[in-house]
């Protein structure tokens, strides 16, 4: 029985499950995304978190493109380290679109091996191989990954096994050394997803009190209880604000009062998928939207056999395990039947789960244990654990023919069915690959959304729509009504005169001049980390209009203005306790002597650092915008713009970014564009013509004094010569098509164009 128990010096079943799990990443080869539930949500979150990063923003709770350009406070909220996971293999020099993919990749491949690390510990390396390949290929992991486009939810998988195992050696161990990797796989799991570390908390404060009451040594609960006070510590910069400034956003309105769950619960009928090889949403066939299979129930039940087979003492531990794990299976599943509403209703977190199969993936993992064990049925379990060899040749190849038969079965029911399909975004005939992957198609991605809002409604959707936002959260991006407004000649007095300074993803710089006192608004939702100064004074930021646009009023007068997002007192409170916890970890390693640990964690640190650097000085998002001012028909104000270079060769796009200024309220929604001409303004080359903002921004939505960052791609055909050309930019009505005027101070007309630049297009 040793070579069943002991593991030898180089375990090769860590090879064994990753060969074993390669067959799951088929799907992640190609250069197209892939077709999913929340699959474009982390996309487009990894490339504004990037364009912050760029910025020399590191941890951005606001996330400034997204919501057509409005922001989000996604990372304030939402758990951020399956996006810095994808942002490390960005910097390492992977296209977004890999990114993602490599995440998943990791998820696939960690999962197996973290479940392999915690299980052998208790069953032995061939059940354990089992259990890890059992894992990494149950149904609702595969449907977390490729159906839900779940990653942070995926990624937690990881950390499940890898918490257990963490605790499971501090408790039976007592080296102070494991608190720490204790502390740092849970705060992993609460910074992956919190609602999946809500509902591990109870099996873990379950687990941890089993394994203690069989040593009852209170030296080591207590190293127990600093382990998850340093991952709550470590945590505590994203937690502690989330939960205090959960008002601030839709999320905090919604959560409380939220009832979408109830829906879900299933009846036994709806439980069992209802095909034999598994089919995946929408062809599931049964109301549960991730039904359980019924091989997986099928061992569920045959594993129940194995307790009673182990007998003797000696397999007390191991027994002991199994049945806390079938009750847990059976525990978790309680949860999506109506039978547990109760729980539902009346225990308040429980409701910002919105969906009780989210339960799964607790039930994954404590039933890929449990299905890990059926080999043990061959073992003679009379007999003493540590001393017994297999009972016959024949039983040692039965335990391994099972092995092979289960992964087999599973595998040839469960990947089959995968739903797999390129991600095609709205009226485009190629799937989406890296080379789309822009700014223009994020706001593709927040129409779908919005889109998605005004059809089919519920609660949660835009749940990070701040709560200034007075409009209805379907229409933000569609022309406001209002009664016609009287078109009226502004004075010189009344046209502010602003330059532009340095633009960033989170600050902005400019210089007001105003004759008369003015509202300055940005193209930004209010937030209250959002913090205005004027000549160095801090001055009150407030929302205005229905859209609760960020916004200061500036005196009369010359006056240098500064806008950034700040941190909030919960927020210093969070990254203080962070801190702490950071030193404390430490602490233990210098204590415990863990120089090695030491040593590779700083030279990982200074790596992504040099790696970090590299990439924002290769392509930072700072803008320096070129000062010109325009005056469109007093309706509209040009500030500046930016270009993302001078010389082009045919097949380039051009990426400039206008800067507009509303000059007064609007009834009327103006298209712009950016021409490229040939040098005489005789012939288009190309163009850019659409609403502003990726066409989601109406003028009808712009307030008066509100400044519009607007960007704008134009092609460069493969069949333009060399020579220099002009970018040119202006306004019209599409009713009429006629352009905005462009006036002078004294209000004559100059012209229907206004001339940005000259770019060189190259051979």
């Amino acid at each position: 029985m040793s070579r069943f128990i002991r593991a030898p010096r180089f375990d090769w079943g860590y090879l064994i499950v990753l060969g074993l799990s390669l067959p799951v990443l088929w799907p992640l080869v190609g250069p197209s995304y892939l077709s999913s539930h929340d699959g474009l949500h982390h996309l487009y979150r990894l490339v504004d978190l990037d364009w912050a990063i760029r910025g020399g923003v590191l941890y951005p709770r606001w996330l400034p493109n997204l919501g057509f350009g409005y922001g989000y406070p996604v990372l304030n909220y939402y758990a951020p380290l399956s996006y810095y996971l994808g942002e490390l293999f960005h910097i390492l020099g992977a296209g977004y679109i890999d990114s993602i993919k490599l995440a998943y990749a990791v998820g696939f491949l960690g999962s197996g091996l973290a479940m392999y690390l915690f299980t052998k510990e208790h069953v032995g390396r061939i059940p354990a191989i089992l259990a890890s390949v059992v894992y990494v290929y149950l149904p609702y992991h595969l449907a977390d990954a490729y159906v839900r486009g779940a990653l942070a939810e995926f990624l937690s998988f990881l950390f499940f096994p890898l918490i257990l195992w963490c605790f499971y050696r501090l408790i039976t161990s007592g080296k102070l050394h494991y608190v720490v990797w204790s502390a740092l796989s849970l705060a992993g799991l609460i910074l992956t997803h919190n609602l999946m570390a809500l509902i591990f908390a109870p099996f873990l404060v379950a687990y941890v009190g089993f394994v203690w009451f069989q040593q009852r040594d209170l030296r080591v609960l207590g190293y127990a209880a600093l382990a998850v006070c340093l991952a709550l510590g470590l945590s505590a910069f994203y937690w502690l604000p989330g939960f205090a400034e959960a008002k601030w956003a839709r999320l905090g309105q919604v959560g409380p009062g939220a009832t979408d769950y109830l829906p879900r619960l299933i009846t036994m009928s709806d439980f069992f998928s209802p095909f034999l090889l598994y089919r995946y949403f929408p062809e599931h066939g049964v109301s549960l939207e991730h039904p359980m299979s019924w091989l997986q129930f099928a061992l569920i039940c045959v594993s129940l056999a194995v307790p009673f087979r182990l007998r003797h003492p000696s397999w007390r531990a191991t027994r002991r395990h199994l049945i806390l794990f079938q009750v847990a299976t059976f525990v978790s599943l309680f949860m999506l039947f109506v039978y547990s509403r109760p729980l539902w209703d009346h225990v308040p977190l429980l409701r910002y789960l919105q969906y009780p199969f989210r339960f799964l993936t607790l039930t994954s993992f404590t039933s890929a244990f449990v299905i890990g064990s059926v080999p043990l049925l061959f073992v003679d379990g009379t007999e003493e654990k540590a001393d017994t060899p297999w009972a016959s040749r024949g039983r040692n190849a039965g335990a391994v023919s099972t092995v092979v038969v289960i992964v087999l079965a599973l595998i040839m029911t469960a990947l089959p069915g995968l739903p797999i399909e390129p991600m095609y975004m709205p009226e485009h005939e190629e799937p989406l690959t890296e080379g789309t992957v822009n700014f223009a198609t994020m706001a593709e991605y927040d129409y779908l959304t919005g889109l998605w809002t005004r059809l089919w409604g519920g609660p949660w959707l835009l749940e990070y729509l701040p709560a200034w936002v007075q409009e209805d959260r379907g229409a933000i991006f569609l022309p406001a009504e209002k009664a016609p407004v009287t078109r009226r000649d502004l004075g010189p007095e009344e046209v502010p005169k602003i330059s532009l300074g340095s633009q960033g993803p989170l600050t902005r710089q400019l210089t007001v001049e105003a004759a008369r006192p003015m509202k300055l608004s940005f193209h930004s939702f209010y937030f209250p980390n959002w913090r205005t100064y004027i000549d160095g004074q801090q001055e009150t930021a407030y929302p205005s209009g229905k859209l609760g646009l960020l916004t200061v009023d500036i005196p009369a007068g010359q006056h240098e203005l500064l806008v950034r997002f700040e941190d909030t007192p919960a927020e210093r409170v969070g990254e203080m306790m962070s801190l702490i916890s950071i030193l404390g970890i430490l602490a233990v390693l210098i204590l415990t002597r863990q120089w090695k640990a030491l040593v590779i964690a700083a030279a990982f640190l200074l790596l992504v650092a040099s790696l970090t650097v590299l990439h924002v000085r290769s392509s930072p998002s700072v803008q320096y915008p070129v000062i010109i001012e325009a005056n469109l028909g007093d309706q509209i104000g040009l500030l500046g713009y930016h270009v993302d270079g001078s010389s082009y060769r045919p097949g380039d796009t051009i990426t400039v970014t206008v800067y507009w200024l509303a000059l007064q309220d609007m009834d009327q929604n103006y298209k712009v564009f950016v021409h490229l001409t040939d040098e005489q303004e005789t012939r288009l080359v190309s163009q850019s013509d659409r609403w502003p903002v990726y066409n989601f921004s109406p003028t009808t939505r712009w307030e008066p004094g509100e400044i519009v960052w607007d960007r704008h791609e134009i092609a460069v055909p493969p069949d333009t010569a060399p020579g220099t050309y002009r970018l040119t930019t202006g306004a019209y009505l599409l009713e009429t098509m006629q352009n905005l005027e462009v006036l002078d101070d004294t209000g004559n007309p100059q012209g229907v164009r206004v001339l940005l630049s000259t770019v060189e297009v190259a051979p």
